[in-house]
């Protein structure tokens, strides 16, 4: 039997398959490496910006953000990678590492455009900086990403978080306007994956206080993310607020949605992605450093219908799928 490192599970191959895609995909064994390269080391080394996948000590998946200036990031050699920065002291994620070793990452310059996803097992050590030794490294083409710059970056004070089951109407609005997120999920054999997500504000629709929806647009057919959910529907989601340098994680189950009418309020939509809440974690300071908007990626569809300020759900926008076509079968 294969390394679940070097080829693709059965969760992503069935997404393939429901997806026309078949032998038009990429070869996994031509996309994942088990080491960095020195391009790569070269990239990590002049980088941020990075956001880890982990699970709790209950399987619940999350999504941490680690940044600060150059340097926080370093590999030690071609298969460890020491992951230094800051995390708000309320993100899960050294916690979760005492629990699960598994970790997935993506390492990302907004500026332009350029990310890297890096898979494996970590460990957290006693001064906070994470050890992680590379399974799959690979990188991803720049599609969806808002460019924006690192113009300095902020005091913390490390104000507490606030926690919950559900969103308030607060955060449902922060999330109505972001454009961008990053998911989080994990399979039972090939272990955790970090991917960003990018929108228009108003992708994501708030459907309720405990329910999100929100496009899978066209990408490059590996179907890492989606494939991880059909494995398993835990999964977390992180929505930076770049203004402010706060956060908000949420965890809970994912599915994805085919052929489902709501399709319509989401141009360029291939299928969606409904998101129920469990748990939510508020951040107030998530990164100290701050960012400047430059453009919309130049790959966004329109500008899909939002719900509205009462969060009137897509269900009562554009009618309710039917269960059967709810999930991906089998």
């Amino acid at each position: 039997m294969g390394s679940p490192y070097n080829s693709y599970h059965e969760g992503e191959l069935a997404v393939q398959t429901r997806a026309g895609i078949g032998s038009e995909g990429l070869a996994a064994d031509a996309m994942y490496r088990p080491v960095l390269p020195s391009g790569v080391q070269r990239f990590l080394a002049s980088q941020q910006l990075a956001v880890l996948s982990t699970k709790d000590a209950a399987d619940l998946v999350w999504a941490s953000m680690r940044s600060d200036p150059p340097g926080f990031l370093r590999a030690l050699d071609e298969r460890m990678l020491e992951i230094g920065g800051y995390s708000h002291p309320d993100d899960p994620l050294t916690a979760n590492l005492g629990t699960h070793s598994e970790a997935g990452m993506i390492v990302i310059r907004l500026e332009t455009r350029h990310r890297v996803r890096l898979n494996g097992v970590a460990r957290a050590q006693s001064d906070g900086k994470i050890v992680l030794r590379t399974q799959q490294v690979y990188g991803n083409c720049p599609q969806y990403i808002q460019a924006r710059t690192v113009v300095g970056d902020r005091e913390v004070s490390a104000s507490r978080a606030r926690f919950g089951t559900e969103l308030d109407e607060q955060q449902c609005q922060s999330i109505q306007r972001a454009d961008t997120l990053f998911i989080a999920t994990a399979h039972p054999e090939a272990g955790a994956d970090a991917s960003h997500r990018g929108g228009r504000p108003g992708f994501v629709c708030v459907e309720s206080t405990k329910r999100l929806l929100f496009p899978d647009y066209q990408g490059n057919n590996m179907f890492n993310t989606l494939g991880n959910i059909v494995s398993n529907p835990r999964t977390g989601l992180l929505f930076p607020d770049f203004p402010s340098g706060s956060a908000l994680l949420l965890s809970g189950d994912a599915r994805i949605l085919w052929d489902d009418p709501r399709m319509t309020h989401f141009e360029g939509a291939q299928r969606l992605v409904e998101f129920d809440v469990q748990r939510v974690i508020d951040l107030p300071e998530a990164t100290p450093l701050r960012f400047e908007f430059q453009t919309y990626s130049p790959f966004l569809p329109g500008k899909p219908v939002a719900a509205t300020s009462e969060f009137r759900s897509c269900d009562a926008q554009s009618g309710a799928a039917s269960p059967a076509d709810r999930s991906l079968p089998g």
